[in-house]
């Protein structure tokens, strides 16, 4: 067996001590790479687990490696046990990597993994960029490199015992109460050599299908926005997920399901020009001037700004140009101080000799609903509306607009 790395960087290997993890501990070891080893005890198999961290321990003492333990209460984890342990996993390799500079994090992962996780994959129907087991990723600002994807279980534990590495075997991969070991007892260890390479192959092009897939929707996302017109002449697949990658781009695609999607694509397909609809908690698909995007209300915050004076004002929400004479309206000083804040409930404004609420004047502006949530409302010392700057379709502000706003 054989794995290559770069010898001039400074490894973590995550280490369970079972066969996988010990066989790549040798391998790492015999070829004379510089690295640690970290460990994580969740205390839910008694004696069992902790005789595998004393025997881990010892190991690397024998071998002159450092050794990082993290104990973790296993039956405090609530919810989805796997995966929370693994976030408390990775939350600890991530703090040992940046306090003592490691280069990457080590796991090993092989190809029978890649297959259980395609098979998990295509059970639950999820969307997805990729298939099976990325051989390098990045969690949480850490490179994750994964050296064994080409070699099997079957291979490492032949590995382990040839060359006398010590391992355990983890009594609860045998339970039959999670997924993955439902897969890997039922499915993936009957498999022959042949068949777990067919479906290696099947991934693989898979794989490179969902790449140009990605590439070609993502061309159609300018910055976060999308034309309905291009929306339309997409297949049904296409359509889910080009709006998978708009949930991937918030960095809520946990929270992608058909559901959602269903919703999504029955409101863009609406004959409804404008709409604001929560997807996932602070998100929201926006649909208007023929396009639609996911905003964060979260930068659509309310505010509030008292300006003394006239005087060039620069926020997160806008650019005004208060002191500046060739500019409608031009506001007198005898005005001041004024307040500059997003909508207030039952403002009202007069324009043209007519009053109307604000409410109505962004209708009739066929002002986008996300857009009214920053617009500024300019009110005098005495706390009467007396500007609203104009909203125009496809909004770009011009150079001699005593306000730009900040759409974001």
């Amino acid at each position: 067996m054989q794995i290559n790395l770069n010898l001039e960087h400074k490894y973590l290997l995550a280490c369970s001590y079972g066969p996988d993890s010990m066989a790549l501990f040798s391998l790492l070891l015999t070829n004379g790479y510089n690295f640690a080893v970290a460990h994580v005890n969740y205390g839910l198999r008694g004696e069992e687990s902790e005789k595998e961290t004393e025997d881990l321990t010892q190991y690397c003492k024998k071998h002159n490696i450092a050794f990082f333990i993290k104990w973790v209460d296993g039956k405090a984890i609530k919810g989805n046990f796997q995966k929370r342990a693994r976030e408390e996993r990775y939350k600890f390799f991530a703090e040992i990597a940046d306090e003592y500079k490691f280069d990457a994090l080590l796991t090993a992962h092989h190809g029978d993994d890649v297959i259980e996780t395609y098979l998990m994959q295509k059970n639950s129907k999820r969307e997805t960029l990729y298939f099976g087991i990325r051989s390098e990723i990045t969690l949480n600002n850490l490179a994750v490199v994964r050296p064994l994807l080409n070699y099997y279980k079957t291979d490492l534990v032949h590995y382990c015992n040839k060359n006398n590495v010590p391992y355990a075997t983890d009594s609860s991969n045998l339970e039959l109460k999670y997924t993955r070991n439902k897969i890997r007892h039922n499915f993936v260890k009957k498999m022959t050599k042949t068949e777990k390479e067919k479906v290696l192959k099947e991934i693989n092009d898979q794989n490179k299908e969902y790449y140009l897939l990605t590439k070609n929707l993502e061309s159609l996302i300018v910055g976060n926005v999308v034309l309905i017109a291009d929306y339309k002449k997409l297949n049904r697949k296409e359509k889910q997920h080009l709006v998978y990658l708009l949930f991937l781009k918030e960095g809520i695609a946990n929270w992608f399901s058909k559901g959602r999607n269903n919703l999504i694509n029955d409101i863009i397909l609406s004959t409804k020009k404008s709409t604001m609809i929560k997807v996932y908690n602070t998100f929201y698909l926006v649909k208007y001037e023929d396009k639609f995007e996911f905003i964060n209300t979260q930068n659509y915050a309310p505010y509030n700004y008292i300006v003394d004076a006239p005087k060039t004002i620069k926020t997160a929400q806008f650019t005004a140009n208060l002191c500046k004479n060739d500019v409608i309206p031009n506001i007198s000083e005898s005005e001041y101080p004024l307040t500059i804040a997003s909508k207030g409930v039952n403002q009202k404004y007069n324009i043209k000799g007519y009053e109307k609420t604000i409410n109505r004047l962004f209708i009739d502006m066929k002002m986008p609903r996300h857009y009214r949530l920053i617009w500024p409302i300019v009110s005098n010392k005495d706390g009467k509306v007396i500007y609203v700057p104009r909203y125009r379709a496809n909004y770009v502000p011009k150079e001699t607009d005593l306000f730009k706003i900040n759409i974001k």
